[in-house]
Parts: C-alpha cells; structure tokens; sequence
C-alpha cells in the first residue's frame, strides 16, 4: 500500500478511480489486484443496498394487498361482494407474500455475498448499509472525458494489453451510457409518471369519484414502478464501477444485462 500512496487508497476506496494517475500501471504493481478487489466490494455493496431498498417496497405493496383482502373478506361477510370477488385479493396477496420472500432471500443472500467479500464472514453478520443507492448523475461522462482517459490508461499498456483494453472501453462505455439513459428514463418519466397517477388516484378517491379498490391497485403499481427505478440505479452504479475499471486498464469477465438480476450478470471478475 505504501507504493500506492494513501491519497490513492482513499480515491479507491470511494470507487473515484479515474482520478488515479495512469502512470501508477507502470509504477505500481499491484494496482491491478487492488482495483479488482475494490470492484468487488463496491459490486456487492451496489447489489446489497439495492436488494434493501427492493425489499422495502415489495413490503410497501404486501401491506396494501392485505388491506385490500382484509376489506374483501368483510364485504363478503355482509354479503356485498361474492367469493369469487374475494378470491382476487386472496390471490393478488399470496402474490405480494411471495415477492415479499424473495426479495428478503435476495437481501439476505447479497447482504451474505458482500460480508464474504469484505472477508467478514465469522466475524460480523451484517453490516451497516444506507436506506438507499447514491442518485443518477443527471449528466453523464462527456466522449471527450472518454477519449482523453482512455488514451491515458493505453498508453501506459503493454501493446497487446492495449488493444484488448479498447475493446473493454468501447462495451464498458456502450454499458454506461445506455444504463445512465435508462435510469433517468426510468426516474424522470415512467416513476414521476406514475407518482402523479397515485396522486390523482387519491384526489378522486376522496371526492368519491374512485373506489378503494381503484386505490389499493394503484399504490401497487406505484411499488412495482420504484422497484423498476431501483433496478434501473442498481445497473447504471454497477456499469459505472466496470467503466471506471476499464479507465484503469482492468478486463471485466462481463457487462451488466439491462433489467438483469444485477450481481449474477455484472461479475466482473480477474484478468
């Protein structure tokens, strides 16, 4: 660590790895393993936020299926509604139960992943992780900040080395920017979209012109669409952490799958 320098370590280790002197491939040895371990844990990290905050809202939309049944199963009691009716919320709520489960083995299981990499395992069994991922940068990385840290990084690359890192950039670039595209999209039209329909939703709700029914349903869907923001954030943080490996010579096994399951299709591991 001390070639590295402690002002490096500490650029590292807040994933700002652009801002790294490109002359440390040469002058660093190690800089290559320690940047691929920095991956890894920043990779686990993104998965272990994202799968929390998934979970909160797949418990957001599990409280308003009950609701929905608990209404169901009375009006059905004073005879206002048919089994049949009832039997919908029976199964709109087995469905929030179930992705209620997966989600928290999902948390749990990223959670477990992200200890091992820390190499923690037998010495915590948790750790302390925000409610929620960084926001999207509204603007993305400029070509010419590409271009200039590319050239950069190539230029203190064995030839061969070179040539596959251009490669590396030209899909880690692909991958940044159409996930960067994809969570604005997601965040400022779809999710803002969907908050202002839950609004009129509850306005017409409570001037009677909208049944509780109409409600239940739209607080659902207004919970699918945040888990939908939530995947799009998790791809755009995981593209950013490979391209800003690939600025610094590193070769990702893969790139994130748009709307993938986000760990599984963003391993990125070794040379």
């Amino acid at each position: 660590m001390g070639k590295v320098g402690t002002a490096n370590v500490d650029l590292i280790a807040k994933g700002r790895w652009t801002e790294l002197d490109p002359m440390l491939q040469r002058r660093v040895g190690v800089i290559d393993e320690l940047l691929e371990v920095a991956v890894q844990g920043r990779k686990a990290w993104i998965q272990a936020v994202a799968s929390r905050q998934t979970l909160k809202h797949h418990r957001d939309a599990l409280e308003a299926a009950e609701a929905a049944n608990e209404l169901g199963r009375r009006m059905v009691s004073v005879g206002n509604w048919s089994k049949l009716q009832q039997a919908q919320t029976q199964l709109a709520l087995s469905s929030a139960q179930m992705n209620v489960r997966r989600a928290q083995h999902a948390a749990t299981q990223a959670e477990a992943a992200l200890i091992k990499t820390l190499r923690l395992t037998g010495v915590h069994s948790t750790v302390a992780l925000p409610e929620r991922l960084p926001d999207v940068p509204s603007t993305a990385m400029t070509q010419a900040m590409f271009d200039d840290r590319a050239e950069a990084i190539a230029s203190q690359l064995p030839r061969a080395e070179s040539m596959r890192n251009k490669a590396h950039v030209r899909l880690a670039q692909q991958a940044y920017q159409a996930s960067h595209a994809l969570a604005l999209s997601t965040r400022e039209e779809v999710l803002k979209v969907r908050e202002f329909i839950t609004e009129e939703t509850v306005l017409h709700y409570n001037g009677m012109l909208k049944s509780v029914w109409d409600l239940l349903g739209e607080v659902s869907n207004q919970s699918q669409a945040a888990v939908s923001a939530i995947d799009a954030q998790r791809d755009f943080w995981i593209a950013e952490t490979d391209l800003q490996w690939v600025l610094q010579g590193g070769a990702p096994d893969s790139f994130v799958s748009l709307g993938g399951g986000g760990g599984e299709t963003a391993a990125a591991a070794g040379h």
